[in-house]
């Protein structure tokens, strides 16, 4: 991994924790809303130390990505320059969601300390989450056909892992589904601005990844029988 990746990666992991501190320690009641209902309300008061839960799971999911990173590089099997492409691209995922991470956590930190945001009937709590899920699903989308065929990412469907081209033919199918169903969560969220929005999403995430799969298969089954 590049030095300057790796860096970044760091200090996205630990923003949070120091967003949260500020936080806390400056800015939070002892008491605040913990847990919001689907309607937008708080319906649990806690401490707001509960304010570092998201910073720590942020941090511990960074450090367990590294050592399993490490733990790849040395024991895959695959050509060195294919493995590393691949982790290149991990990275970018990985460096996307903790990006992602920082945006719900500072939002967060707002609700928790200001509630009463929470109360319009246009909750922007989740336009905001389902566009976080959105947009990570759109760039996971756009991500998976540049992958190679690997065991460590990808759709590793036993029918697309024989040939470089079916594996690009069943990432690519999968990839769009990724991008729609992306879609799907920010507009739903937009539309219902409620926590229904994920009923919408995971419908079309799993209709559209049933589709692309039965689809690559098709074509992928089509080459094969043509080949023979």
């Amino acid at each position: 991994m590049k030095k300057s990746k790796s860096v970044l990666m760091i200090i996205l992991s630990l923003l949070p924790a120091i967003c949260a501190a500020v936080a806390v320690f400056f800015i939070m009641p002892d008491t605040v809303a913990a847990h919001f209902g689907i309607n937008g309300t708080p319906d649990r008061y806690g401490s707001k130390y509960e304010a570092f839960i998201l910073p720590a799971i942020t941090i511990v999911s960074t450090v367990l990505y590294f050592l399993i990173r490490k733990f790849i590089q040395r024991s895959s099997s695959d050509d060195n320059s294919r493995t590393e492409k691949n982790l290149d691209i991990l990275d970018t995922v990985i460096t996307v969601i903790l990006i992602l991470f920082n945006v719900v956590n500072i939002f967060i930190l707002i609700i928790m300390t200001n509630p009463e945001i929470m109360k319009s009937k246009e909750s922007l709590i989740f336009v905001i989450v389902s566009s976080v899920i959105g947009v990570l699903f759109i760039i996971l989308g756009n991500i998976l056909p540049k992958t190679k065929r690997n065991n460590l990412i990808g759709v590793r469907m036993k029918f697309c892992m024989d040939t470089e081209e079916h594996w690009h033919i069943a990432n690519r199918a999968c990839g769009i589904a990724m991008v729609i169903s992306g879609l799907v969560s920010i507009i739903s969220g937009l539309i219902v601005r409620n926590g229904s929005y994920i009923i919408y999403f995971l419908i079309s995430l799993i209709l559209s990844l049933t589709v692309a799969t039965a689809y690559s298969y098709a074509i992928i089954k089509k080459n094969k029988s043509n080949r023979e």
